[in-house]
Parts: C-alpha cells; sequence; structure tokens
C-alpha cells in the first residue's frame, strides 16, 4: 500500500513538473492563429512558419553561436581554474574560490548593470566579444563547481602511479585523469550551454541588434504581440534537442566510467 502511494504521489509531481511542456508540445501542432489547448485541428503550419521566419532563425544561429563560444570559455577556464584549486598547494584557495563563484551571490541584473557601465567604458557594448564575456562571467562558476567535484572523486594515486611507470605529467594528466573527468567536463558544457542560451536579463543588457539572441526576441514578442504559434513550434524544437543532449552526455558519461 505504501510503495502504490508513493508510486501514486511520483508520478503526480512527474505529471506537475512536465505538464507545460506537454501543452507547449501539444498546442505547437494546432492549426489555430492564437495559442489554444487542446488543439483543434493538427497541422505542422508553424513548424514551416518556424523554419521561413528570418528573424527567428538569426536570433537562433545568434544564441547557438554565443552558447558554444560562451561555454567553450567557461569549460576551459573553469577546468583550469578546478585543477589549480584542487591541486594547488594554495593558502588563499578559500579566497579564490569564492571570488570565481562571486557571480552565483548577487541577482544577474545586477551583473547586467555594472557590465553595462563597464562595456560603454570599453566601447564593446552590442558587440560578440562583450556578449560573450558577459555569458562566460555567469556560466563560469558553475563550471568551476561541477569540475571541483570531479576532480574530488578522482583517486590521485592514479595518475602518481602512472608518472612512477615513466609518464610525464602532461602526459599523465591527459591519459588518466582527463578521462575520470570526462563526465563532469560534459555535464559542465551542457549546463553551460543551457544556462547561456536560456539567458534574458544579461542579454537584454548586453546583446545589441545584430546580436540579439532568441530568448530576447521572444521576450520582446511576448510584451509587444502576445504569444506567437510560432514560438511554440521552436520551443518543442528546443526542448527535444535539449533531451537529447541530456541523454547523449548522460551516455558519454556512463562510457567513461565503464572505461
Amino acid at each position: 500500500m505504501r510503495r502504490s502511494l508513493l508510486a501514486g504521489f511520483t508520478c503526480l509531481v512527474v505529471l506537475f513538473i512536465i505538464a507545460p511542456l506537454l501543452v507547449l508540445a501539444f498546442s505547437s501542432f494546432d492549426d489555430g492563429k492564437f495559442f489554444r489547448f487542446p488543439p483543434r485541428e493538427l497541422s505542422l503550419r508553424w513548424y514551416r512558419a518556424a523554419f521561413a521566419s528570418a528573424e527567428y532563425r538569426s536570433s537562433l544561429v545568434n544564441s547557438a553561436v554565443v552558447g558554444a563560444l560562451a561555454t567553450t570559455i567557461s569549460v576551459v577556464l573553469g577546468t583550469t581554474a578546478a585543477v589549480g584549486l584542487h591541486r594547488g598547494m594554495l593558502k588563499s584557495r578559500a579566497a579564490l574560490e569564492m571570488i570565481l563563484l562571486a557571480p552565483l551571490t548577487l541577482p544577474l541584473v545586477i551583473w547586467a548593470i555594472a557590465l553595462l557601465q563597464i562595456y560603454s567604458w570599453l566601447g564593446i557594448g552590442g558587440t560578440l566579444p562583450g556578449l560573450l564575456l558577459a555569458h562566460a562571467t555567469f556560466t563560469l562558476p558553475f563550471s568551476v563547481r561541477i569540475m571541483l567535484a570531479s576532480l574530488a572523486s578522482i583517486d590521485p594515486g592514479l595518475e602518481l602511479a602512472a608518472r612512477s611507470l615513466g609518464a610525464k605529467p602532461a602526459r599523465a594528466s591527459v591519459r588518466i585523469t582527463l578521462p575520470l573527468a570526462l563526465p563532469g567536463v560534459a555535464t559542465s558544457a551542457a549546463l553551460s550551454f543551457f544556462i547561456s542560451f536560456n539567458d534574458v536579463i544579461v542579454s537584454t543588457f548586453i546583446a545589441g541588434s545584430s546580436w540579439m539572441t532568441f530568448p530576447v526576441r521572444l521576450y520582446s514578442q511576448l510584451r509587444g504581440q502576445g504569444i506567437d504559434p510560432t514560438t511554440l513550434a521552436i520551443g518543442t524544437m528546443i526542448i527535444v534537442s535539449i533531451l537529447v543532449a541530456v541523454v547523449l552526455t548522460e551516455v558519454i558519461s556512463k562510457r567513461a566510467l565503464r572505461t
């Protein structure tokens, strides 16, 4: 009886969490001109409109480019910083870790306003480098935390054993530590990309008209004209892409653990 009640309660919680996603997905196949649920007539009309819209395509490309580049910067710097914090005999480790995690302590709007002032002084507002630096700033703490946890779970004796057998430090790190830390790298990359891709606050302040991301364009659309069914189709495709990325991340993590 207890197991049945627990299973039923778990199903209700899961259904409550995914219900908005299901409504979004089913509504994207409705042929109506306005958002409605349940759909009355199934059609791929809004998916065709999504692929035909130059504005949405350009904003999605901008989000993907910014997310990929910011993720690369965040993962490389976060992994390097995590290795230094984990292995380095630093007396100021706690202070350095606090500085790296500082963006998590303040609301994003505070960071956005501060970056806007700095960018106006440097003259890089509305540019791709400025947007990349802004996104890397608030995704870096997540990479650092994930990689610190990943490195902490790796036995340092494995790399020491490889070095005792004649492997150079760099080779031992690449052949031993890096494969073991691959699940953390994959998780860090996926989380950083999703956070960057979904950002609205910082991009609203920093991104110019030439680098307007999809969340910013969607937010502007909702404020000005309400819900566009085209955005429902694009949102459904994004959800499917995220699910595929999560599955691939899990597969990579399990394969890395097995090897």
